[in-house]
């Protein structure tokens, strides 16, 4: 037997729980009821005929009393007919009931029963008759005696039903007396039994459950030195707890392999660092090493002195050129912020512009298009001059009757909008999309050393800041630029 309800379910194991508590009050509810409808039933009956007894006795005496005032006065009629009419009333309700009332009280409601009505017609006609009638003295003394006969024989009456419901009365504190013991053989051995499955439910749920979480208090604190729980359920609580055991035992193992994970991780890293800074401290010295050969201090000399013979020369767009070429020049190797505002850059695109239109002639043209304070508004450092290097080189070089570049700017909702269109000869779709998934997913390698710094740039150093590029083969190729004003 045992072993059956360890093989039920939890749902099967608090069903029969559950049963036996709704049977326990079900048995408890019966009972109640029963006790209260055989008090209710009994001494209600007993209540209600002493309460009949003390009412005949009581309208009898306010009716003789009436009567005598109505024969004196003659002026209390409703009163009179009213105590007739209650004392009417209630020698209706007296039962005759051989079966269940012994015989002394069974004759005296017979006797009352039987002359009343004699009485009530006696009584009627003295409350008819008039004063001047000869009998009338008569007449009213044997009312008055009938009247005292029929309260004699209620008094007697009321002794008799008290005796007979006190017998009635001490055989029901009898049966009252041994309900305490007929309840307890009743409901002990149901209280005991919902005591001990109350006892098994916490032994087979709530302990293993206690116990997971006394377990899993140490598992967050790393400590998986707890036993295993072993529990004979073959009910849910069992599958449960075979596999928190597991779950147990891959925690642990994880956790160690994480750990050695780590610490490989740190040696990897430390490794990687110090990698790292052998890489930089090489770059730093190949920076060196190229300062050192290109000395910007010795070309800006370099191109001044060229300008100031081209001047005495009267060369001017040879002075201008070279000018222009020393500011691009000097921009890009002494510029150290990551923003300039873009009047600057602006600046650097015309010195550009200036030289390519020198190269091209008629064949490249630009417009620049502001609508915006370009000395307050930033954008990152030598970003827009390589875009135009990119239009020059790769779109209107190509095309034989060259192209137009152009330059839109304007701000909306603390986000600067830059376009940088040409007409060159466009990028081809598949060039296009390789771009674009380069730019989503993939370094900027591939992208050209120009386009792919300013985007990574642009990426780094705003949340919401973007580069995109749109290009039709043949016809134009736009980039747009998004740069937040607020990050």
């Amino acid at each position: 037997m045992r072993k059956k309800v360890l093989n039920q379910s939890i749902k099967v194991k608090i069903g029969i729980f559950i049963i036996a508590v709704v049977s326990a009050l079900i048995v408890n509810l019966c009972f109640d009821f029963f006790v209260v409808e055989y008090t209710s039933s009994g001494f209600g009956e007993i209540i209600n005929e002493i309460s009949l007894c003390y009412e005949l006795q009581d309208a009898m005496t306010k009716e003789k009393a009436n009567l005598s005032i109505f024969i004196r006065n003659r002026d209390n009629i409703d009163e009179l007919l009213a105590s007739c009419k209650r004392t009417d009333e209630i020698v209706d309700k007296l039962e005759l009931d051989i079966m269940h009332m012994d015989n002394e009280r069974y004759a005296k409601i017979w006797s009352i029963k039987n002359s009343y009505p004699v009485y009530a017609a006696k009584r009627q006609e003295i409350i008819d008759d008039k004063y001047e009638a000869k009998d009338f003295i008569e007449k009213v003394y044997n009312v008055y005696e009938m009247q005292d006969y029929l309260i004699s024989y209620g008094e007697r009456l009321m002794d008799v039903t008290l005796s007979e419901n006190n017998a009635i009365y001490q055989k029901r504190a009898e049966f009252f007396k041994k309900m305490p013991l007929v309840l307890g053989i009743i409901l002990i051995p149901i209280i005991v039994l919902i005591i001990y499955m109350a006892f098994k439910l916490q032994a087979l749920i709530i302990s293993p459950i206690n116990r997971m979480v006394e377990i899993s208090k140490n598992i967050t604190k790393n400590d998986f030195s707890d036993k295993d729980i072993i529990i004979r359920n073959k009910d849910e609580m069992g599958d449960l707890t075979k596999a928190f055991n597991k779950m147990k035992h891959a925690t642990s193992a994880y956790i160690s392999s994480l750990e050695e994970r780590y610490e490989l991780s740190e040696l990897l890293h430390k490794e990687a660092m110090e990698k790292m800074n052998m890489e930089k401290r090489l770059n730093e010295a190949r920076f060196d090493l190229l300062k050192n050969q290109i000395n910007p201090h010795f070309l800006f000399n370099t191109l001044n002195i060229i300008a100031a013979s081209a001047n005495l020369e009267d060369a001017k767009e040879t002075e201008d050129m070279i000018r222009a070429l020393g500011n691009i020049f000097r921009y890009s190797l002494k510029t150290d912020e990551k923003q300039v505002s873009l009047e600057r850059e602006l600046s650097i695109v015309n010195d550009y512009m200036y030289i390519q239109k020198m190269r091209f002639g008629d064949r490249v043209s630009y417009d620049i298009v502001s609508k915006v304070d370009n000395g307050n508004v930033y954008i990152p450092s030598f970003s827009l001059q390589p875009i135009v290097e990119n239009a020059i080189v790769h779109g209107i070089s190509k095309k034989e009757e060259g192209g137009k570049v152009v330059i839109r700017v304007w701000e909306k909702e603390d986000m600067l909008h830059i376009i940088v269109a040409d007409t060159g000869v466009g990028i081809n779709d598949e060039r296009l999309s390789q771009l674009k998934d380069f730019m989503r997913e993939r370094p900027t390698a591939k992208l050209g050393i120009g386009f792919g710094n300013i985007y990574k740039r642009i990426k780094n150093m705003y949340k919401t800041g973007d580069l995109r590029i749109y290009s039709k083969e043949g016809k134009m190729t736009v980039v747009y630029f998004l740069i937040p004003q607020t990050d």
